[in-house]
Order: C-alpha cells, then sequence, then structure tokens
C-alpha cells in the first residue's frame, strides 16, 4: 500500500467519522474540545470537508473513539 493510498484511505475515515459526530448533534466546536483541544475547529472542519486528513494516527484513533462513544455501532 503507498502512502498516497494510506492518506487517501485516512481522509475518507476521517471526513466519516467526523460527518457521523456532526449527525448526532456535536458540532466542529465540541469534536475539537472532545479530543482534548489539540485540534482546532478549523480543522475538524477541513477533516468533515475531506481538505485533510489527521497527520497523526493518534488524533484518527482519538477521533475513532469518539464516535463510538457518540454513536455506538
Amino acid at each position: 500500500m503507498s502512502n498516497d493510498t494510506l492518506s487517501h484511505d485516512t481522509l475518507g475515515q476521517a471526513q466519516n467519522l467526523v460527518t457521523r459526530l456532526l449527525t448526532k448533534g456535536m458540532s466542529h466546536i465540541a469534536i475539537a474540545k472532545a479530543l482534548g483541544g489539540r485540534i482546532s475547529p478549523r480543522t475538524v472542519y477541513r477533516w468533515a470537508k475531506g481538505e485533510h486528513a489527521p497527520q497523526r494516527k493518534a488524533d484518527l484513533v482519538a477521533l475513532q473513539k469518539l464516535a463510538e462513544r457518540v454513536d455506538p455501532a
């Protein structure tokens, strides 16, 4: 798997997770705060729009855990 594929997969994954949280009523600001304040609301917005992917794996993992807490599948 190339780095481009990994980045594209991460981008789509982050976009889906943020969209899931937004549909459950969380705002970009609330998501950023729930991620410990390391991420700005603008960054959350960029993830939602598919403009950027999380640069750190820990941020993607934290986003996954938040989505599981807010919207258990």
